[in-house]
């Protein structure tokens, strides 16, 4: 049952949405660093569901994630369900984080030892899943404000479109070229430079709006020591295939095999662990 009790934090006065509450500033938003006692300084919601509760800013109230979040709902109940059965005594690496949709639940699942790692280059979404962290206390979270692929620098992240007033939410994705008002310049990482190599990872999950390739490459001493199942958001069979066909060249003496798809995440494993 959707718990329907009116939430009210700090100065913040609620609405009657189901699972949610309604945060109001009048600031501008900035984030320097990681800043998980700070509440966001722009327009946002609280909501909760089974798990926890979310910081959802209020121009992306209207997207996907966000509206389920409202409503107290659980955005890939399965795919949290199978990552929760099979992650074992290790680490998850998860990203891009968005809002932390993903970050209750799972931290909920790990062992007292193990920890999230997860990424966000989007300073909006950052600071929204910085509060998540900060509203459920996920002392096991590690959150960093980059994106990932497969060597490091500096490339042009679309976070809106058209006149710069329609964000893109969770659809923020890494272009070729800069575009005006719609991107910023945001620092890109490796994997096996975010997650320190003496972790072991048991579970690799990314949805990243078309980089998954990118950030694999640069995760091959990650991959190659922890051996993780790999979870990767591909809808469409080619890119399940690709995403196959570059598991087995770079890791063939893992022999990774297709698993299925659960709620558009294709599944690999490898066989030889």
């Amino acid at each position: 049952m959707v718990n329907t009790k009116k939430i009210f934090i700090s100065d913040s006065l609620s609405t009657d949405v189901p699972g949610a509450a309604s945060c109001k500033s009048d600031r501008n938003l900035k984030v320097v660093g990681k800043t998980p006692d700070a509440t966001p300084e722009f327009d946002h919601h609280i909501a909760a569901n089974e798990y926890g509760f979310y910081c959802i800013p209020k121009d992306y109230a209207a997207r996907e994630v966000p509206t389920l979040l409202r409503q107290g709902k659980v955005y890939e109940p399965d795919t949290l369900k199978f990552m929760a059965r099979h992650i074992g005594t290790g680490d998850i690496v998860t990203g891009g984080a968005f809002v932390g949709d993903f970050f209750p639940a799972m931290c909920q699942a790990l062992q007292s030892h193990a920890q999230l790692h997860s990424f966000e280059p989007n300073p909006k979404s950052y600071a929204a899943a910085q509060h998540t962290i900060q509203l459920n206390n996920l002392t096991n979270a590690v959150l960093s404000p980059v994106a990932v692929g497969e060597t490091s620098g500096i490339l042009p992240l679309q976070i809106s479109r058209g006149s710069g007033s329609q964000a893109m939410a969770a659809r923020a994705k890494i272009v070729d070229d800069a575009q005006g008002e719609n991107t910023i310049d945001v620092t890109v990482t490796t994997l096996d430079d975010l997650v320190p190599d003496n972790r072991k990872v048991s579970i690799l999950q990314l949805d990243i709006e078309g980089f998954e390739l990118q950030a694999i490459l640069g995760a091959r001493r990650m991959i190659a020591n922890s051996k993780p199942i790999i979870i990767l958001e591909a809808a469409r069979p080619r890119i399940q295939r690709l995403y196959l066909r570059t598991l087995r060249n770079h890791f063939p003496e893992l022999n990774y095999r297709a698993a299925g798809v659960i709620e558009r995440n294709a599944i690999f494993i490898p066989t030889n662990r």
